[in-house]
């Protein structure tokens, strides 16, 4: 697939954006699933049963136009925000950024939903792995030996980092939305789109010998440690996932729960995929407070280049989540939930035989709760000399907090508790 498509296709989502919004499958509900009450904005733009305008608590006097109750054409969503970190599924995408912004968008018609979803990593992010792909980091810290002059093999350790300079994802979906008895049902597809410039450097460090320390005769150096220049890594990916979704609103207007089954049927990633040694120059080592003495004697250090990072398996995710809605004033909702999710090889943990890359993960994967704090701030209502209803737009702010503490093992950038957050602008109408 070609690089510059891929790295475009964020931009050119944007200017889609911009002339038709269109959201995201795979986390939070919009807050049109959860209506304030009529009128419970704090500025509200709209005629009300007299004909009048609500506008900062004055009333208005418009034209005096009665209507008929009209049907809606469609209905959309879109809200921009900002996040401290992108943490998908449980795992840190961006570790050490300082954070993510984001658009998220939809349009609903005849229960299909159509939508898209972006976010652009700020400044740089890095985690001590041989790839950052989107499962998370890679297999970490591996093993490696030098020949010598003198027939003695000289052990070293090497340390990977891999700094993401950019990280763009694009995502598109489509649903559609059907009720069987209590029970609503969501069947879709996802297409996911990622663009990431990011290259892993490598650091060297000597071991011992029979209790012989060894140390790099490099100018500028004379220490076990060396580091060494970039090594290629997994830069653009590509996914699609189908999924079923079950949820009821049938328990209690507070609660609505939710499962969920995603199943990747395509995955494609740019990374090494073939084997190879990096050879360097000859170096000279040497060995300190070695008991007999050891003399200097060249040793010529070959890397096996790291390859096939990504985890490629066509694997499946199950989350089962809990939303809550508590109104806590007539402008403003409490929306708290819960998550728990099981990988089938979907996620990536660390560990196995491969030194480069993690391994398929089956089990539970991790565990997460959050809160949104929806803001009513605007409704803005009009007229429509058409068949259908005029326009009803509300404008929300909400900040959001959320908590993860990963169930299995988690991969180099992500912590086993991690913390974010941020705050959105919402449109509905």
């Amino acid at each position: 697939m070609p690089n510059n498509s891929v790295k475009n296709s964020f931009w050119i989502a944007i200017a889609f954006f911009c002339a038709m919004c269109t959201s995201y499958a795979q986390d939070n509900g919009p807050t049109v699933q959860n209506p304030f009450p009529a009128g419970s904005a704090l500025l509200n733009i709209a005629p009300n049963a007299d004909g009048n305008l609500t506008l900062g608590g004055e009333y208005k006097q418009p034209k005096n136009v009665v209507e008929q109750e009209q049907p809606v054409f469609w209905t959309w969503y879109t809200d921009v925000g900002y996040e401290s970190e992108y943490n998908f599924r449980g795992t840190n995408l961006t570790p050490g950024a300082p954070g993510a912004g984001f658009f998220d968008a939809q349009v609903s018609k005849w229960n299909f939903t159509l939508g898209l979803f972006g976010i652009h990593q700020f400044g740089t992010a890095k985690a001590d792995s041989w790839s950052m792909g989107e499962g998370g980091g890679a297999a970490g810290v591996s093993a490696a030996q030098a020949s010598s002059t003198v027939g003695i093999p000289v052990p070293y350790t090497r340390f990977p980092t891999t700094v993401q300079n950019r990280f763009d994802e694009l995502d598109a979906f489509l649903s559609y939305k059907f009720s069987l008895g209590p029970i609503d049902i969501t069947i879709g597809d996802i297409a996911f789109f990622i663009s990431r410039r990011a290259t892993t450097y490598e650091k060297d460090v000597l071991g011992t010998v029979n209790g012989v320390q060894f140390i790099w005769r490099i100018p500028d150096t004379d220490t076990p440690l060396r580091t060494l220049s970039p090594d290629p890594t997994v830069e653009e990916e590509v996914f699609d996932r189908l999924y079923l979704r079950l949820s009821t609103t049938k328990i209690s207007k507070y609660i609505t729960p939710q499962l969920t089954y995603y199943q990747t049927i395509y995955s494609w990633g740019a990374q090494p995929t073939h084997d190879g040694t990096l050879f360097y120059a000859p170096v000279r080592v040497d060995g300190f407070d070695e008991n007999p003495p050891v003399p200097p004697f060249t040793a010529r250090p070959a890397n096996p280049r790291p390859f096939n990072e990504r985890n490629e398996a066509l694997g499946g995710y199950l989350e089962g989540r809990i939303n809550g809605h508590v109104p806590l004033a007539k402008w403003v909702d409490f929306n708290p939930h819960a998550i728990l999710s099981v990988s089938f090889r979907d996620r990536t943990e660390p560990g196995g035989s491969w030194p480069y890359g993690g391994h398929p993960l089956t089990g539970f994967n991790h565990a997460q709760a959050g809160a949104e704090l929806p803001i009513h701030l605007v409704h803005l209502g009009g007229f429509s000399s058409t068949q259908w209803a005029p326009p009803d737009a509300d404008l929300y702010f909400v900040p959001f907090g959320d908590y993860a503490y990963h169930i299995s093992r988690p991969t180099p950038g992500t912590d086993r508790s991690e913390w974010w957050g941020g705050a959105k602008f919402e449109v509905t109408f």
